[in-house]
């Protein structure tokens, strides 16, 4: 597995970028999200800044991927019987096609483009609309990890494990992950039945702390329990989507729509998403696709501090989850909203990293544990994700207000048994 020597520092740029903004020095702009301008600067291949300064139910801030020369990508996803009718769609309003995909499982075609203006975003929207309104047009968001800062082996007790990697999955089952580079040499996972796939290419491979974390927390082998983890055998499939540029980590939607693809084509019927950025149409529409093959996705609420639900977490056909500490408070950075169903310990986790261990927070650790105990229920024989919904609220307890709130969903996720 590809590995850094020289771990990069984001935070850095994060307080350059933020120190030329509060100065005022020259070179700082915004690009004003109505999408972000289709002209956004910027290196050939990094991430840009698109400002969201209408009121919108938008994050503050989201980054989309450029192509060579700075533009920004534009991925159109829908059914393969559409794909020429969007190529046509675009050139004919004066956008370029820079690649094709095929996600074959899903039944769809991405296309991945450019446009010279705002304008002639629009009309290719408008065009697809018309001519192709089975696939959807949207910018190429780059996501995040879920992930926030982050110190006790609180998490089974609060679930109601009898005690740390004490339960193990009666039958097999196999789990999908799409998150960041894993490391299966791992202590806490050479045990483990993990198989492990990037799909970034090149060097551009940002470290492994985040997905070694998440791959433990699903399947975990420790003996003494602090590393286990909360679906000890099951198999995993990681797929890694997460690429670094600009000294800030970002996985594309044409990448995670890939890695679904690659998941659903396998068979794996549960997926865990500990990753966060804004809306994304395209991104709906792969979705969508893997509920309809029978996919159950369980995906982070992201770490925002909004009062809406990031994606893909929000996406109706996936079960969104928040964290929350050893006296079950919500963690104060966890994003709420309606679309929130349930919580589980995502504070000061003890997880592995891609060396060693550590303590970490925010609501990326928190998915997994939700989708291991959809995983013991899928041992029980229960697939669907309607099922599965009603089985994690049958045992949940409720925080906060009413039976259902936008800070906590049904509540706090107990295990019914190993």
């Amino acid at each position: 597995m590809p590995r850094t020597d020289v771990r990069r520092r984001p935070w850095l740029a994060r307080l350059i970028a933020g120190l030329v903004l509060v100065l005022g020095l020259p070179g700082a702009s915004l690009a004003q999200y109505g999408p972000p301008s289709p002209i956004g600067g910027g290196l050939a291949g990094s991430s840009e800044i698109a400002s969201f300064g209408d009121g919108s139910a938008e994050p503050p801030a989201t980054r989309v991927q450029t192509a060579g020369g700075g533009a920004y990508e534009y991925v159109v996803v829908g059914p393969q019987g559409d794909s020429d009718a969007v190529r046509r769609a675009i050139e004919a309003a004066g956008g370029t096609v820079l690649r094709t995909g095929i996600l074959s499982a899903l039944g769809e075609v991405t296309t991945v483009s450019t446009f010279p203006s705002q304008a002639s975003y629009d009309r290719a929207r408008a065009l697809i609309a018309q001519q192709a309104p089975r696939s959807s047009l949207a910018p190429q968001h780059l996501y995040r990890f879920a992930a926030g800062a982050g110190p006790r082996l609180y998490a089974p007790g609060l679930i109601g494990d009898p005690a740390p990697g004490r339960c193990r999955l009666t039958r097999p089952v196999t789990i999908g992950m799409i998150d960041g580079p894993v490391n299966p040499d791992h202590p806490a996972l050479r045990r483990a039945d993990v198989t492990y796939e990037t799909l970034v290419p090149g060097t551009l491979v940002p470290g492994a702390d985040h997905g070694t974390a998440v791959a433990a927390l699903l399947v975990g082998e420790d003996d003494g329990g602090a590393l286990a983890g909360f679906a000890r055998g099951a198999r995993l499939y990681a797929v890694s989507v997460f690429s670094e540029r600009d000294d800030l980590e970002g996985a594309s939607v044409e990448r995670v729509a890939q890695g679904i693809d690659r998941l659903v084509a396998h068979g794996i019927k549960l997926i865990n998403l500990s990753l966060a950025g804004p809306e994304n149409a395209a991104l709906g529409r792969a979705i969508s696709a893997a509920a309809a093959r029978g996919a159950v996705m369980i995906a982070a609420s992201g770490n925002d501090r909004r009062p809406h639900v990031a994606w893909p977490a929000a996406a109706p056909e996936v079960i969104a989850v928040t964290a929350v500490d050893a006296a079950r408070r919500r963690f104060f950075l966890a994003n709420t909203g309606a679309e929130l169903e349930f919580a589980a310990p995502g504070v000061d986790i003890y997880a592995a990293r891609e060396r060693g261990a550590g303590y970490m927070s925010g609501t990326s650790f928190a998915a997994p544990i939700v989708t291991a105990l959809a995983a013991r229920q899928m041992a029980h024989g229960v697939r669907s994700i309607g099922a599965i919904r009603q089985a994690l609220q049958r045992g949940a307890q409720t925080l906060g207000p009413g039976q259902r709130n936008t800070d906590f969903g049904w509540g706090l996720v107990r295990a019914d048994g190993c």
